[in-house]
């Protein structure tokens, strides 16, 4: 019985998780990916035109002060943004 018990209250605390959104691990990670790929844009013989590259690192900024204030579906919006402007993709 006692058995049942604590996986019902870990279902329950796995649903609660999952349903409250992003974690700030997860923004930060997404941050990081999108500062690789602005790294890696910069060090291109190839590289991607200036502009986009001001607009990459202004999402980068945005991202961070997102995740300072703790929107953390805000700064992964930001970071991918980031990340597509430093591959030069089209955004979505």
């Amino acid at each position: 019985m006692l058995l049942v018990i604590v996986a019902v209250v870990l279902v329950v605390v796995k649903w609660v998780s999952i349903s409250g959104g992003p974690s700030a691990d997860e923004a930060i990670v997404a941050i990081r990916v999108a500062q690789s790929d602005l790294f890696d844009a910069k060090k291109s013989p190839h590289g991607v035109d200036t502009p986009k590259l001001y607009d990459a690192e202004s999402a980068l900024n945005l991202a961070w002060a997102a995740l300072k204030a703790k929107r953390y579906y805000g700064a992964i919006a930001e970071a991918h943004i980031a990340s597509q402007l430093a591959r030069g993709e089209r955004l979505r």
